[in-house]
């Protein structure tokens, strides 16, 4: 391959990125796909390492690529087309929109807060509950919230609602 493939987002210019024994790469079409993921198991291959092609997906993210990606054959190994999948606790989807995600952890969150007997309990005092509201279940609220795309500013009344409706409790306590 004589021209790395790549996508522009604004003035950057980005290829791959690399997490820990994950790879992904941004590609335009089905061919630069299949181009790059074969340099990419026949370089990995200097270093003994072999790809998982049952483990390769593929993902077209808020694009019209068309039926091409769905025949994707590398090498003599099909990559599956992948709607969305939940990568380091995370939904990513085609359509590039984090609602899925919001609302897989607004429901975490609330679970977390269903804990009426933290909640209700007279030997914990109202700092403590505090506390544990904000260390349980806003961190599980908000994690990877950073991720989250400027679409999800569509969402943040949910979050809010969250917010309010889970300070239910804190009227039980004082």
């Amino acid at each position: 391959m004589t021209k790395r493939p790549s996508i522009n987002i604004s003035s950057s210019s980005f290829s791959d990125l690399v997490y820990a024994d994950d790879t992904a790469f941004f590609m335009k079409d089905a061919t630069d796909a299949s181009d790059c993921l074969s340099s990419f198991s026949h370089s990995s291959l200097v270093f003994g390492l072999h790809t998982s092609w049952p483990k390769t997906k593929l993902q077209s993210v808020a694009s019209d690529s068309g039926p091409d990606l769905l025949n994707v054959v590398v090498d003599g190994n099909p990559v599956d087309l992948m709607e969305s999948f939940t990568y380091l606790g995370s939904i990513q989807t085609s359509h590039g929109c984090c609602r899925s995600d919001i609302t897989r952890r607004i429901g975490l969150a609330s679970s977390a807060m269903s804990l009426s007997n933290i909640w209700n309990t007279k030997h914990l005092s109202i700092q403590t509950k505090v506390r544990v509201y904000q260390t349980l279940v806003l961190s599980i609220l908000l994690h990877a919230s950073e991720t989250w795309t400027s679409l999800a500013s569509n969402e943040s009344h949910r979050i809010l609602s969250h917010e309010v409706s889970t300070k239910d409790p804190w009227n039980q306590v004082a």
